[in-house]
């Protein structure tokens, strides 16, 4: 599949920026690709028909919570997790799937090793992140997904309370959590901002400490390790397939929020993240940046002029001097009140 094929993925409409209406959601060519929503309401409440989770063992009691890791190559990544991944849960029924993409480098005869609760399933081709999670959705049995990569490092605690955000309220969408940097101690992610032309900065990166407060309302969060009830996963045509290792969680939390969900990140559940270690992984980041600035871009920014300006300068308040004095100029009167015109093209 071409990255930024807009067959793959039709356009979000920024016309209706609270409406969950067909033409705001992925694909209108196949099911594989993002597929469009049957009357999804507000709240994740859906009027249609449910997905049937995967067949399973009549005799076994169903898991409460799928969690489904794409995987290609890296084996040390994908052996290090699956010993540590079930020392870290609490007593919760789960299954781990995991989604080789098509490794080569051994990675396959490992998994075939794993013993249940453990599951894998095989890509006859190097589709992608999206794909990959995406059939592992389809092929999950319990009502909750958790989206994780094989590049995290988890610590006992870290599930408990994004179950509880998850159930908190019937309108919240999906669960993120807190990231840092194990190279540097530092917070990698806690959640995700747009700028003013719409495109996404990981909020209060660089910082020793979580932000306040158990948790945070935020516009997105990273996949790398997310929350999400299965059936809205799927009602929403899950991850767009148009874009190749890139943007795929932000595109879906834009979908999450016109369809009137809300985002929430746990600021009790601290994980770390090796991130971007997984091989190809900014191979496409300018093509999955132009998708997004087609698809998504245009809704995200109208929230980004409202909260950009404060992030901006929450961010540089310890690091003043290294502002963009073009954008901390243009941050200010927007903070400020001022009308202000924003510049077609980003400022650099």
């Amino acid at each position: 599949m071409a990255v930024g094929s807009e067959r793959a993925c039709a356009g979000l409409d920024e016309s209706q920026p609270a409406t969950p209406a067909a033409s705001l959601f992925c694909a209108r060519t196949s099911f594989e690709t993002c597929t469009a929503p049957r009357r999804l309401r507000r709240n994740g409440k859906n009027a249609a028909a449910p997905h049937p989770p995967a067949a399973a063992n009549v005799n076994a009691e169903p898991p409460e919570i799928s969690f489904v890791i794409p995987v290609f190559n890296r084996l040390d990544l994908t052996e290090a997790f699956a010993r540590h991944l079930p020392a870290t849960l609490p007593p919760i029924r789960w299954e781990a799937i995991f989604v080789d993409d098509a490794s080569t480098d051994g990675s396959a005869a490992f998994l075939a090793s794993l013993p249940p609760p453990f599951r894998v399933l095989t890509q006859p081709e190097n589709g992608g992140y999206a794909r990959a999670v995406n059939r592992g959705a389809r092929e999950a049995r319990a009502p909750v997904l958790g989206l994780l990569n094989n590049d995290l490092i988890l610590a006992p605690g870290w599930l408990p309370p994004m179950l509880r955000l998850l159930d908190a309220a019937p309108d919240v969408g999906c669960v993120g959590n807190i990231q840092r940097n194990p190279a540097t101690g530092l917070i990698d992610h806690a959640g995700v901002f747009f700028d003013p032309w719409g495109m996404p900065t990981h909020a209060h990166k660089n910082r020793r400490t979580p932000p306040p407060g158990a948790w945070a309302e935020r516009n997105a969060v990273t996949a790398a390790c997310m929350l999400i009830r299965r059936e809205l996963f799927l009602e929403l045509g899950g991850f767009c397939e148009a874009y190749r290792n890139g943007m795929e969680d932000i595109d879906l939390c834009v979908r999450l929020r016109q369809a009137g969900h809300r985002i929430l990140v746990s600021h009790e559940s601290v994980i770390d993240h090796l991130v971007s270690s997984s091989p190809g992984r900014h191979d496409a980041n300018a093509a999955n940046t132009e998708l997004f600035r087609r698809r998504g871009a245009p809704i995200a920014a109208a929230w980004g002029r409202r909260e950009w300006p404060r992030e901006y300068f929450r961010r540089y308040a310890r690091h003043w001097w290294r502002m963009n004095p073009a954008r901390a100029w243009l941050a200010l009167r927007m903070l400020l009140g001022i009308r202000v015109r924003i510049p077609e093209n980003p400022i650099a």
